[in-house]
């Protein structure tokens, strides 16, 4: 018995070892064969290298909470290689006003009466005839960015239609157009029963991702997801100071607590404490017309 389990353990080895061996040996055979150094792909059609691609475009803000943005604008991008380029964009905004803005605008009293603030909620509240004033809007955007393109292929439409597609990521930033709020104090008495708004240009990241259907070999339509996120202050509103108490649920009964804090929330002052940072993602669509019209082919 122990001789047949030596006999099988040597047999075993040596055919693990014949095994190796013709595995090497056909890799051998691969390495040097017709193919050896050949690229992974060859007559490989390079629809972005070295070119540059120009074109309009249409993006529309998501999660809107005051004010709708439409943006339009062009794109500018030149193409190192197939995979690596630069672009710049540049918009202008066209805005309009949400539900939850009409809505608040139209409010009345018992009276029949526009809304007006109290005592309670000044300056966050400029009452239903003139809280349109007091929204902030999204005016424009510049923006550069780096675009990498590590997927592409082919899409088929209907099973009938086919187009050469890619997929680029996008990363930069650059400066957003707002009117917001100018700032005011209660304390001072500078705040007006009619807001008025100030233009800035606030700073931002963008990143995203966008697909290019190409429609022949210099046009292709494109399809975008960004987001930009700005700090602003979208409602107008005092948001900074320390609440000093809350209300609390204690054994099913609420009660109001002091927090041990001192508390000057709402602090009477519209001022750059008041912002927050939001996403501001947006969808679009656009062209791109490339240049020189002949694309490059690999060999």
């Amino acid at each position: 018995m122990k001789r047949f389990t030596l006999f099988m353990a040597v047999a075993i080895i040596a055919d693990l070892a014949v095994i190796n061996l013709k595995s090497a040996q056909a890799q051998e055979v691969l390495l040097e064969g017709p193919l050896a150094g050949a690229p992974a792909v060859r007559k490989m059609v390079q629809y972005r290298k070295l070119r540059f691609g120009v074109g309009p475009y249409f993006n529309y803000t998501l999660n809107n909470e005051y004010v709708h943005n439409y943006l339009v604008g062009a794109h500018l991008e030149f193409n190192f290689t197939d995979w690596l380029g630069l672009g710049i964009n540049a918009a202008y905004a066209f805005n309009s006003y949400t539900k939850l803005t009409n809505y608040i605008s139209e409010s009345v009293d018992l009276a029949g009466q526009p809304t007006t603030p109290g005592t309670s909620n000044e300056p966050s509240y400029t009452g239903a005839a003139h809280f349109k004033d007091q929204v902030a809007l999204l005016k424009g955007q510049y923006l550069a960015q780096l675009n990498f393109v590590p997927f592409r292929g082919k899409v088929a439409f209907f099973q009938r239609l086919f187009t050469a597609m890619d997929l680029s990521i996008f990363v930069g930033g650059g400066i957003v157009h707002v009117q917001e709020r100018t700032f005011c104090s209660l304390s001072a008495g500078n705040c007006s029963a009619i807001p008025s708004r100030e233009n800035r240009m606030a700073p931002a990241p963008t990143a995203g991702l966008s697909f290019n259907f190409y429609a022949s070999d210099w046009a292709a339509i494109n399809l975008e997801l960004r987001f930009t996120p700005i700090s602003w202050n979208a409602g107008g509103t005092d948001e900074s100071g320390q609440s000093a108490s809350e209300w609390v649920l204690v054994n099913e009964n609420w009660e109001y607590r002091n927090l041990g804090k001192e508390g000057n929330y709402p602090d009477g002052k519209i001022d750059k404490e008041d912002r927050q940072w939001m996403l501001n993602a947006s969808v679009g669509i656009g062209a791109a017309f490339y240049f020189p019209t002949k694309v490059r082919i690999s060999e």
